[in-house]
């Protein structure tokens, strides 16, 4: 990152509260709720049939933690009894995997699963029998020798060197650890307590033999956190050397996250500024370390595999992260788990419990939203997945793609991109856009300029 980063005044023209990731194009906001089961039913049946061997990614979310965080997000229960999560596990996402799976024999569907990734929640919550019965489940519906990755989320309180080892005999070849921030202080504040030296006891030799390629996310802009702190975290994180390392920014949403209130108690978060100056931080320890950032919020070391696909093309910005994008395809079982199938349809399930539950025991896909995408959507989708990922975009490639032309489709959205090149965050040439070094930390608002549903004011210049 450019030292002109810390120009104040850049920082602050270019801030909004209003800016999405595009994990998603067009954002779950804009999803039609009028997308019900029926329609869900319909999207497997015409994609699968005329994608019969696009590569899947299966996703299975388990919304139940022991303990709450005040940063997360994350659509999750909290309980510390046990017998809740068993009872959605055998009695409601079993129910959702059969009712898929048979709904799928019933129209001579097979899913070419390449990956499956666990996420939460908490899915290392569940004990091994329980575990392992779920993996069992899973083999009787798709064949997990053609399976690549393999994931799995983890909370390093909640296991052990036995436990990780235990996953790899599951199948499991890919773990990501939730690590946030190493400091005491900022673990206080936000009720996660982690120590560092608990890495130091589960990542031992035998599980780094086992498990070549494990990521580390991190939270930029936590409550407490300092340039001071944050070197500290990050020269923790470069000695455990994780392969992968996944930094984002707190989102801080108290409107609909009531207990985030609770990381204010002792003082306010880092600002817009601030989080800006923590990310240079972040950026300056990982590359100086021997990391490659690659796309947004992504960093791995040259070898990893993410990193292949970035130098081949080949990689995916979506929503658990860069991706090498064997699999950008998913289907999602669980409450909230949503799935995208190619650029054509979008779907969720309910985040309610209640609601997720009932739909299942009447034996409904329990689908919130959802949407097929227009011809305008899918072209608007690859141009922001292509700067979020790639921080370039070459016209004849999506002219190429969706048979336009690209300088007369986007006339608009051209002219208002002249700002941010007069600011040097891009370079607009003939045939191609480039999001400069300085740039890359506005991406989200360079992307926003292509998006359709949620516009954002467009920023004027300003004499400072």
């Amino acid at each position: 990152m450019e030292n002109t980063l810390l120009n104040a005044n850049l920082l602050k023209k270019y801030h909004s509260d209003l800016i999405y990731d595009y994990t998603e194009y067009p954002t779950k906001g804009n999803w039609k709720d009028n997308f019900t089961y029926k329609e869900y039913e319909k999207s497997l049946e015409i994609w699968l049939k005329e994608n019969k061997n696009a590569p899947i990614m299966f996703y299975v979310h388990t919304p139940f933690c022991e303990q709450l965080c005040y940063f997360c997000l994350c659509s999750k229960e909290i309980t510390q009894n046990y017998e809740n999560v068993k009872k959605y596990l055998y009695d409601y996402l079993y129910k959702e995997i059969d009712l898929l799976f048979n709904f799928l024999k019933k129209n001579k569907i097979q899913l070419n699963v390449k990956e499956v990734y666990f996420g939460g929640g908490s899915p290392t919550y569940y004990k091994p029998d329980d575990f392992s019965n779920l993996i069992k489940k899973l083999k009787n519906c798709f064949d997990f020798s053609n399976i690549g990755d393999f994931t799995v989320e983890i909370d390093p309180r909640r296991v052990d060197e036995d436990k990780l080892l235990f996953y790899h005999s599951c199948g499991v070849n890919r773990l990501s650890f939730g690590v946030q921030d190493f400091d005491l202080k900022v673990q206080k504040r936000i009720n996660r307590i982690q120590p560092p030296e608990l890495f130091d006891k589960i990542l031992t030799k035998k599980v780094r033999d086992k498990f070549k390629t494990f990521n580390f996310d991190l939270l930029v802009g936590l409550p407490g956190q300092t340039n001071a702190s944050i070197e500290k975290t990050l020269d923790k994180v470069v000695e455990l050397k994780p392969t992968e390392v996944q930094p984002m920014m707190l989102h801080y949403k108290p409107q609909t996250r009531k207990y985030m209130i609770k990381m204010m108690k002792d003082g306010p978060l880092p600002d817009f500024f601030d989080r800006k100056l923590l990310y240079a931080t972040l950026d300056k320890k990982l590359t100086k370390a021997g990391y490659t950032h690659n796309g947004f919020e992504s960093y791995a070391l040259p070898g990893d595999p993410i990193s292949k696909a970035m130098d081949e093309k080949k990689a995916y910005y979506g929503s658990i992260g860069c991706q090498k994008g064997d699999a950008t395809n998913f289907v999602g079982v669980g409450s909230s788990a949503h799935g995208c199938l190619g650029d054509e349809y979008y779907s969720q399930n309910y985040y309610e419990q209640n609601l997720y539950r009932k739909s299942l025991e009447e034996g409904r896909f329990p689908i919130f939203r959802g949407m097929q995408l227009s011809k305008d959507d899918k072209i608007r989708r690859c141009v922001i997945k292509t700067v979020r990922t790639y921080f370039e975009l070459n016209f004849n490639e999506i002219e190429d793609k969706f048979k336009i032309k690209f300088n007369e489709y986007f006339k608009k959205e051209i002219n208002n991109l002249k700002v941010f090149e007069k600011d040097s965050l891009i370079t607009i040439e003939k045939n191609k856009i480039s999001v400069t070094s300085l740039g890359t930390n506005f991406s989200p608002q360079i992307a926003n300029i292509f998006d359709n549903y949620n516009p954002q004011e467009i920023i004027k210049d300003q004499n400072f």
